[in-house]
């Protein structure tokens, strides 16, 4: 115990513990510094977000893949397309695709929305684990920098043996 009833303005302690202090510190440091914190955690996209990241995705369907490509001058190899479209909407993200793996958070197949992004692993010698990203859309639909860029199916076997899986953009 220890504790003694104090006359102090916490307004976390009181609904909590009817406004007791203890000797120790304050119990509450994390609730109180908390509540000025941004909240990080995922949230899928809006339909209009969706539609900006697509409407812009869509004017390079048919481009080639070009490895390193990162615009439509040179055109884009994947994360150069993901990391372009999704400036359009106002999203920043890294340049590569271990890079923007490693910026968003994991959420099972079933919870992806259209606009999450999914990875797959050793579509070619990359030199790390995640070697491509493509944007999810629904059911076995996805849009990538494959060669040429446009529509994907997760239901081919190459795609289900190389996936490793959906992440969601942090954004507010």
């Amino acid at each position: 115990s220890g504790g003694q009833k104090a006359d102090y303005p916490n307004p976390i302690a009181i609904p909590v513990n009817g406004g007791w202090r203890y000797n120790y510190g304050n119990q509450f440091y994390v609730q109180l510094v908390s509540q000025y914190l941004t909240d990080t955690s995922p949230t899928e996209f809006d339909d209009e977000t969706v539609q900006v990241i697509m409407d812009e995705a869509l004017k390079y369907e048919g481009f080639p893949y070009v490895f390193g490509g990162a615009s439509p001058t040179t055109s884009f190899d994947c994360s150069g397309l993901i990391q372009w479209v999704y400036d359009k909407a106002g999203i920043s993200l890294p340049r590569v695709a271990q890079d923007q793996y490693d910026a968003t958070q994991e959420i099972s197949m079933e919870e992806a929305q259209a606009g999450d992004l999914i990875f797959f692993h050793s579509t070619y010698n990359a030199g790390t684990y995640v070697t491509h990203v493509a944007i999810y859309l629904e059911g076995n639909r996805f849009y990538h920098a494959g060669d040429p860029i446009g529509y994907g199916d997760l239901s081919s076997r190459y795609w289900q043996d190389h996936l490793i899986g959906a992440r969601r953009v942090i954004h507010n």
